[in-house]
């Protein structure tokens, strides 16, 4: 008797296995029976779950005769296409087949449920019975039916499992590759390979034989080339595999060549060699379905690498815009500074020209014959004039190094109310005749941010507002009020100037617009803020009513940036 151990190797199937003894005892399960049929209890219960769509023998009793009693009744190898309901009352459809050994009987499960074999095995199952009654007498004719049934299961089951290939990869090369594999061993070929149209030739591109032959240039008759024009498939029993072969094929060879076509535009060729003998009506329904297939995933594929190639070529053009932007933020920072230039020369000038005139009477002094109380005291208050003088200038020195931070583009966290504080000290000259600066600021945490584009925000709303004020009067107030929000940073810069007419408000944050004189304004400004705010994730607004001043509202998240 043989050793129930000894059958292990069963469990290396990739399909449900059971044995058998001679008298119908179950001896053993593999594990992939075991893991599919979990609530497996007893044989008996087992095999009521099985039926057929079609009755196999004459009986009185048929309704108690299950696909598996036929199968273990039988003497011979055994194999069928029956049904199975599960405890979850779901139907599945299983290609069963037996075969002795070693005095027992092997019973094979093979699990051939999907989704689409499903749809035409119940219509093929269908048309079997309704065929039923004129076969029934008829052994022979059941059989070639059967077969039929069989070879359109292994059809479709070769169809569903390249339209899984092609769903699960958009890589041409696997889909086209796997192709060539499944239609090698559907006609039993030794040679299958796929070739791009050159012209009025054709390039081998994929091959399951020898990959040598990859990139040949391949010749064919006349004829062979007006039925691939056609869209036919053609089968010809040839010598040579194309006109150039070097060599001779072996007697018989069957040649089949399979065109793939996109509507009018031809692809390429299938050409497959086999030794079978079939006839093309057999598969050609098959063949036409994988030509088909492979046709849509080669173009699909040809539109995801333009995609792809797109999508490349776009990203570098973004990262090309973010850095020319940079660069514009940068450049007009660089050309707002220029314009505050000679207000800042004037800032500088006045100590300087305080020291220079200190300078001179020092000078007077030390070269007279006597030096006094009177003039040490004097020497004393030129001496603090100086270096007052020279606090300011190393001052306006300090905050022009700060403001100009060019290198700081990267966000990190700082103190909002310093920064406008140190944008107000570089516009001073802007400030200092005739406008106050009223600020309302409220305690801040620190803030993420980029310092460096904040402070040109700041700094081209600033001017922006002192110049409306003298535009509109020769005085006025401009009011800075800072806050949180619902995890928002709020800065509203407020002036009581000559407001922004309502036929132009919805112009105020477009590149190049302007109301200034020429060379005085290049209307990049606000523009500009505009584009800072939206990098920081924010917003900028305004409110405005002509002859009576503008507000501007910056909002900013504190998280999240």
């Amino acid at each position: 008797m043989t050793d129930i151990n000894s059958l292990n190797f069963f469990n290396n199937f990739q399909d449900a296995v059971c044995l058998f003894s001679k008298d119908g005892k179950l001896l053993f399960r593999n594990l992939v029976f075991n893991n599919i049929f979990l609530n497996f209890k007893s044989f008996e219960r087992f095999k009521k779950r099985f039926n057929f769509n079609i009755c196999l023998l004459s009986t009185d009793n048929i309704k108690d005769i299950t696909p598996l009693d036929i199968l273990l009744n039988s003497k011979e190898n055994f194999h069928t296409i029956c049904s199975y309901q599960n405890y979850k009352d779901e139907y599945l459809y299983y290609y069963i087949y037996s075969f002795n050994i070693e005095g027992m009987k092997a019973v094979v499960f093979k699990d051939i449920t999907s989704d689409n074999s499903l749809i035409k095995i119940n219509k093929n199952y269908k048309q079997l019975e309704e065929k039923y009654g004129l076969l029934k007498e008829t052994s022979e004719k059941y059989s070639k039916l059967q077969e039929h049934a069989q070879s359109q299961v292994l059809k479709m089951g070769i169809i569903n499992k390249i339209s899984l290939i092609i769903r699960e990869t958009n890589d041409i090369h696997t889909i086209i590759n796997s192709a060539l594999e499944e239609i090698n061993n559907l006609l039993g070929s030794y040679k299958t390979y796929f070739s791009i149209k050159e012209k009025n030739k054709f390039r081998i591109k994929y091959t399951t034989a020898d990959t040598c032959e990859v990139n040949t240039l391949t010749e064919y008759e006349e004829e062979v080339i007006n039925t691939i024009t056609e869209k036919n498939i053609s089968l010809s029993v040839c010598r040579k595999e194309y006109l150039n072969y070097p060599g001779i094929t072996s007697k018989g060879v069957k040649r089949i060549i399979i065109p793939v076509h996109n509507k009018n535009k031809l692809i390429g060729i299938i050409v497959t060699l086999t030794n079978q003998n079939f006839g093309l009506s057999e598969y050609k329904e098959i063949l036409q379905s994988i030509s088909v297939q492979l046709a849509s995933s080669i173009i699909q594929s040809e539109l995801i690498e333009q995609l792809n190639k797109k999508n490349k070529k776009l990203e570098k053009t973004l990262n090309e815009l973010k850095e020319t932007q940079l660069q514009l933020i940068n450049s007009e920072k660089m050309a707002s500074l220029g314009q505050l230039i000679s207000g800042v020369a004037h800032e500088i000038n006045t100590p300087l020209a305080s020291i220079n005139s200190n300078a001179g009477l020092i000078n007077k002094i030390i070269n007279t014959d006597t030096v006094d109380n009177n003039k040490i005291s004097l020497l004393k208050e030129l001496n603090s004039i100086d270096i007052e003088a020279v606090k300011r200038i190393s001052d306006i020195v300090i905050s022009l190094k700060r403001f100009v931070r060019l290198d700081e583009a990267q966000f990190q966290y700082a103190d909002i109310n310093n920064e406008i504080d140190l944008t107000l000290k570089i516009i001073h000259h802007e400030i200092k005749n005739g406008i106050i600066i009223e600020k309302k600021y409220s305690k801040l945490p620190p803030v993420l941010c980029s310092v460096n584009m904040l402070n040109q925000v700041f700094m081209n709303i600033l001017i922006n507002a002192c110049h409306s004020i003298k535009e509109y009067k020769n005085s006025g107030i401009i009011t800075i009020t800072t806050y949180s929000e619902n995890n928002n940073l709020i800065v509203k810069i407020k002036d009581n100037g000559r407001g922004i007419p309502s036929e132009i408000k919805d112009k105020i944050f477009t590149a190049g617009f302007t109301t200034k004189k020429k060379g005085i304004g290049s209307g990049l400004g606000l523009s500009i803020s505009k584009k800072i705010i939206d990098l920081h994730k924010g917003s900028i607004t305004f409110e405005s009513e002509s002859g009576k001043g503008s507000e501007f509202i910056i909002t900013i998240p504190m998280q999240n940036l």
